[in-house]
């Protein structure tokens, strides 16, 4: 208990301080970059995480499930799953690249939203190695790797901020500690995968099979892939409904709210091994109460600050965006509690349903969305992100009920009926 309490608390501070690092870094990009220039960041960055999401697609959950429960074929594991993950970086990025080329969209911004995306496909590989951590309950590596490229990231980014403030120098110079990030992760979990003997690479194991993917892994994708989707296709219909300024004013503070994430991700982070062998809701619901607790308290005071703390972070003409953020905090209770329930539900195998709700929850946020950032704007798309995270939280309550407590146990409904 200590050593998880120890784990946890690491955890918290590496994502508190990496994604603060990165905080700054938008920041100041708001700040020096022209209104279009911040807009066109604001959407290379968040087309890069789609990106990273599909080409995972659900491997590095899979991956870290598989080796806590398997910690003896955890080399194995590794090499086979990171094999396949290059693969499909490769193929998604050159999709993305092939698609943006022949658009033109960003013209002249091109070259920064291709270098963005690479900037995350980089990172994405960086973070199946820190799934393989965890599920050998070493998230210490993580979290240290995690302030090392963060703050590394924050100081090239800052000076060549104050040196040249542009969106493609800003893309080159996030991408430079991400590589090196890779090339170091690689060595480290190499070494781990042949226990301590070092290595040129993690032990070469036959290529996942389509049996494998298909049953395993494609369901926990595709739950990824559309939740990344209702979670940030707000961004696109903000910006064919409202513009890039608008985009850039609810980017600004979805950041924020964004940032409030890292506790929940940290504790997450820790307790995932612990939810993928569970097999009562004993740790489920420490877990939830833990993290949904923390989430309200927070809320609540920055619900009181936002009219000041939106301007004071970021400028006075990002006041406008203060309603949207009060609607955000709202949702962030839910966001945090969902976190919990979604990584339990795929830790009892059930990613089918996982898949079917994050569908679902993806066809609601758009036919809000699309009702109420025409007349609404910013504040719309917040609406819409608060009633599609009450209809996951419903999806999921539900769904665990139906959900094997781990291998070979009954369903929670049976439990209680």
């Amino acid at each position: 208990m200590h050593r998880e309490a120890t784990l946890v608390a690491y955890r918290a501070f590496s994502d508190v301080a990496g994604k603060g690092a990165f905080f700054l870094v938008t920041v100041l990009a708001a700040r020096l970059l022209s209104a279009r220039g911040f807009g066109i960041f604001s959407l290379g960055t968040t087309l890069g995480w789609l990106t990273a999401v599909v080409s995972d697609f659900g491997i590095q959950l899979h991956l870290a499930r598989e080796v806590a429960r398997r910690p003896a074929e955890a080399g194995a594991l590794l090499g086979s799953w990171l094999r396949a993950r290059v693969w499909t970086s490769a193929a998604v990025f050159a999709v993305v690249a092939l698609g943006l080329a022949a658009t033109g969209f960003g013209d002249p911004y091109g070259a920064a939203l291709i270098l963005l995306v690479l900037v995350y496909i980089i990172s994405g590989l960086v973070e199946l190695l820190y799934y393989f951590y965890r599920g050998l309950s070493r998230s210490d590596i993580e979290s240290t790797l995690t302030l090392w490229q963060r703050f590394g990231m924050l100081v090239i980014a800052g000076v060549v901020l104050a040196w040249r403030p542009e969106v493609t120098t800003l893309a080159v110079a996030m991408l430079v500690p991400a590589v090196l990030t890779l090339a170091y992760s690689l060595r480290l979990a190499s070494k781990m995968a042949h226990g301590g003997r070092g290595g040129n690479g993690p032990p070469r194991s036959p290529f996942p099979t389509r049996q494998v993917f298909t049953r395993d892994v494609m369901p926990i994708g595709l739950g990824i892939v559309l939740s990344a989707m209702y979670f940030r296709v707000d961004v696109f219909l903000i910006e064919g409904w409202r513009g890039t300024e608008a985009v850039a004013q609810y980017n600004a503070v979805f950041r924020l709210v964004e940032a409030l994430r890292l506790f929940p991700a940290a504790v997450l982070a820790v307790a995932l091994p612990s939810l993928c062998r569970a097999i009562d809701v004993r740790p489920l619901v420490r877990v939830s109460a833990l993290v949904t607790g923390f989430a309200m308290v927070v809320s609540l005071a920055l619900w009181v600050a936002a009219g000041w703390l939106v301007p004071f972070v970021y400028g006075a003409a990002y006041s406008g965006a203060v309603p949207a953020f009060r609607i955000l905090l709202v949702s962030f209770p839910l966001m945090s509690l969902n976190y919990a329930l979604t990584h339990q539900l795929v830790g009892w195998n059930g990613h089918r349903a996982f898949a079917a709700l994050a569908g679902a929850a993806l066809l609601f946020n758009v036919a809000i969305n699309a009702r109420l950032i025409p007349t609404m704007s910013i504040a719309g798309a917040a609406w819409a992100t608060l009633w599609t995270e009450a209809l996951l939280t419903i999806g999921c309550v539900a769904a665990l009920r139906l959900t094997p407590l781990g291998p070979g146990a009954e369903p929670l409904a049976a439990t209680v009926a």
